[in-house]
């Protein structure tokens, strides 16, 4: 195997197994409601939960969205989601907030959020928490729901807002253990992560590299 076919057979393989960020825009009279989620069992708990974004108006500088969040997750743990994110939202955004409909749980929004679990700093965040990060006993309960209307502030002269992902939830108090988890979701299924199987082709591919480099 020659230098340059291992070199395409990594890229293929990053290709193969990165997977390309999905994307939806919302406009008025266009795309007007997205959904995203997360599911997975994790230590005993199976974790299930919805967030549905719904346009109310939009205009040259305000957004406004009505927000409904189900946590239909069940086993050992309380499993509550605390905090849900959205990483890239284009355009920028200037301003968010929250208006809450009189629940059991106190929503906020912040821009530019730390989120934990290798996501980094994501464009919008809402939290019911201390923060985007979660903490306390807050979050919503599983067979819970809530809905907010969330307020976004930016430059939509254009007409419409669009939204990538990863669509990040933090889950506290998940399964037996009761530890925390972020989970990162794009619409129709999770954020793809290079599995065993790419670990392994990378790995063969490397070996074959230094093999091939090796000074005779």
């Amino acid at each position: 195997m020659d230098i340059r076919r291992c070199l395409g057979l990594v890229a293929a393989s990053a290709l193969l197994f990165s997977g390309g960020a999905n994307a939806v825009t919302i406009s008025d009279g266009g795309t007007e409601s997205f959904s995203f989620g997360w599911s997975d069992s994790i230590d005993g708990a199976t974790i299930n939960a919805t967030v549905t974004f719904t346009l109310d108006t939009i205009d040259a500088t305000t957004a406004i969205f009505d927000v409904v969040a189900v946590n239909s997750s069940t086993g050992p743990g309380t499993n509550r989601l605390v905090a849900f994110g959205i990483d890239t939202i284009t355009p920028d955004l200037t301003g968010a907030s929250i208006t809450n409909f009189g629940g059991t749980l106190n929503w906020s929004a912040s821009l530019d959020s730390r989120m934990s679990g290798g996501f980094g700093r994501i464009d919008l965040c809402v939290w019911a928490g201390v923060n985007c990060t979660g903490g306390s006993n807050s979050g919503l309960r599983e067979g819970a729901s809530d809905a907010m209307r969330l307020t976004l502030l930016g430059d939509f002269s254009g007409g419409s807002i669009t939204f990538a992902e990863p669509f990040i939830g933090r889950f506290q108090s998940v399964g037996v253990a009761g530890r925390s988890y972020t989970l990162g979701e794009a619409p129709g299924g999770s954020v793809p992560e290079p599995g065993p199987l790419a670990l392994f082709a990378l790995g063969l591919v490397g070996l074959t590299l230094r093999k091939r480099l090796k000074p005779q």
